[in-house]
């Protein structure tokens, strides 16, 4: 329920606002948004199935009774993207679909300045916007009330519901009817809850009783998050697309423990149990590393922010650790910010560096051999430099030898390494890198007595402003280029096979080509296509290709593919637009 009533409009300018509406304004500015600002961040999601299937009967019989009134209810996922709308006036409908209240249409207070959708994620509770209260001028005709849906087994906010109206000020009604609805919503997500999560559920209570008290316990489903006061702690929302990369392949029933490094820089072992007949329903216990190689400071990725000259020292001792990922996601920075222990704002932990000795496995072919050893090839000066390397490390209880791309050495030098990593090196200090699912890689890391899984930067999405702002900074040293929130939306939502490799290539022509602010259409046509097909269901993607084919039959006369694909014109441009064709 909302902490107050509806109140009244604001009288005048922002000196005047209510606290609440003041409060997201100054919120707006600091987003970089002005009165001006077009909302474009167009996501084409389509929202959690199970807030769908919940909400649709419920606002289904609420338009029924707002019928003829002129007012729109809106459906609204988590992260404010407008899921679905029901309105029965032709002037209503074409008066949102001017300003882009449609579904797929991002309306968080980033994106869209202070409104009933947004707002209310932000404040976690009902609020009414009248429409001078507003931030952007394009939505000052509009008055409405929203009010998130909270999940009531978790707690968790699942979505929002907003009816709003063409008129300056917020009917009173429009209280009482959407927080029955939400209600109604709410106690129909118990009812629907779907058996997969209902057994995720039950693991997760069996995990809870049988950890001990300062044990982090989290269970993470399709579309479920759970985690005890231990978790909220210690692991960040931001850490759950890596738990669940983590967990991609785990059979059910089979536990597995791996390390891996939070998003706060804290080093963990995680162990992992798929709940069987949940899906990809899983259960992580997660406990922070006592006594890690660098133990306080490393990003789960390692950011592109992060220099090769990290900044910071704490106990390395002896051992090996191999730091696992994707061709082009950050492992090589990953590993030289866990052995320099920069944090991940980049300050100075402590005053001295650890001696640090790199080779990387690429260079075999390239070397040249030393004037001393004529003859000598590639293989015979990178194993020499190897051995030298173990040899200085293991006199010198600060030093590390970091081998990159270990997985790409030849058979002999693989074997090398292999006997190294499995106790050769004495007292040294070993850390290499090394692809995801490989043969050789997964056989050096299984040495080695750590491993440190670094996440595909697509399961990254929620870092993605941290991110671009890294890479950002090393295009651009001296600030003058920057991507708006609604960019920064199209490139998270593509899948980015190449990693930060790909993302950094992209930004570098985007800046390039728009001079300093870059919008979307600086960016590359396969990303702009790409982000927004990783975001439709596979029904979605194949409507879409379906759509894409008739337009190229018919040469793009839209009338002829309607008729070919047997809809209207009407529903063509609908769901052209919904499908971003």
């Amino acid at each position: 329920m909302p902490d107050r009533p509806l109140g009244g409009p604001a009288p005048g300018g922002a000196q005047d606002l209510r606290a609440d509406i003041a409060r997201s304004w100054q919120r707006s500015v600091m987003c970089g948004l002005e009165p001006e600002h077009a909302i474009t961040a167009f996501t084409g999601g389509p929202g959690s199935a199970a807030v769908r299937r919940a909400a649709g009967p419920v606002l289904d019989e609420l338009a029924r009774h707002t019928a003829g009134t002129g007012v729109a209810l809106l459906l609204g996922d988590r992260d404010g993207v407008i899921v679905d709308r029901w309105s029965d006036t032709g002037a209503a409908e074409r008066a949102l679909e001017r300003r882009g209240v449609i579904p797929g249409m991002l309306y968080s207070e980033e994106q869209a300045g202070t409104n009933g959708l947004g707002t209310a994620l932000e404040l976690g509770r009902g609020v009414a916007i009248h429409g001078a209260e507003h931030f952007l001028e394009s939505l000052k005709g509009f008055s409405c009330y929203g009010h998130p849906i909270r999940h009531p087994l978790t707690g968790r906010v699942e979505g929002v519901v907003d009816i709003t109206g063409v008129q300056a000020t917020a009917n009173p009604l429009y209280l009482p009817l959407v927080v029955r609805a939400v209600e109604e919503i709410e106690r129909r997500l118990v009812e629907g809850a779907r058996v997969e999560d209902l057994r995720l559920m039950s693991a997760y209570q069996q995990a809870r009783r049988r950890s001990r008290s300062d044990a982090a316990v989290v269970g993470l489903g399709d579309e479920l998050a759970l985690a005890d006061p231990a978790a909220l702690d210690l692991v960040d929302p931001r850490d759950h697309p890596m738990l669940r990369g983590l967990a991609r392949g785990l059979v059910a029933g089979r536990p597995s423990t791996t390390d891996a490094v939070l998003v706060s820089g804290v080093p963990v072992r995680v162990a992992m149990t798929r709940v069987e007949g949940a899906g990809a329903g899983t259960v992580f216990r997660i406990e922070a590393v006592a006594g890690a190689l660098r133990p306080g400071t490393v990003p789960a990725a390692g950011g592109p922010e992060a220099g090769r000259s990290g900044s910071g020292h704490a106990e390395a001792g002896p051992g090996s650790v191999a730091v696992v990922g994707e061709p082009g996601s950050g492992v090589t920075t990953a590993a030289l910010r866990l052995i320099d222990g920069a944090d991940g704002a980049g300050e100075t932990v402590a005053a001295d560096v650890p001696r640090l000795t790199l080779l990387d496995a690429v260079e075999v072919d390239t070397l040249e051999a030393d004037t001393l050893e004529a003859g000598a090839d590639g293989e015979r000066v990178w194993g020499r430099r190897f051995a030298d390397a173990l040899r200085d490390a293991e006199r010198d209880d600060g030093a590390v030898v970091l081998v990159e791309h270990a997985d790409l050495l030849p058979d002999p030098l693989l074997r090398r390494v292999s006997r190294a990593l499995a106790g050769g090196a004495g007292r040294a200090c070993l850390v290499v890198t090394v692809r995801t699912g490989t043969g050789a890689g997964e056989a050096l890391a299984a040495l080695c007595e750590r491993r440190v899984a670094v996440p595909p930067l697509r399961e990254r999405q929620s870092e993605f402003p941290r991110i671009v702002a890294g890479v950002l900074a090393e295009l651009v040293p001296d600030g003058g280029a920057r991507v708006p929130p609604g960019v920064a939306t199209v490139l998270a939502s593509y899948p980015w096979p190449g990693n930060i490799t790909e993302l950094r290539a992209v930004l570098a022509a985007a800046v390039c080509r728009s001079g300093g602010t870059v919008t979307v259409d600086d960016l590359p046509e396969h990303v702009r296509r790409g982000a927004t097909a990783a975001r439709l269901t596979g029904m979605e993607r194949a409507e879409r290709a379906a759509i894409v084919a008739a337009l190229a039959a018919k040469g793009g006369n839209k009338r002829q593919a309607a008729e070919e694909l047997g809809i209207s014109r009407t529903t063509l441009y609908a769901r052209m637009r919904t499908l971003k064709v």
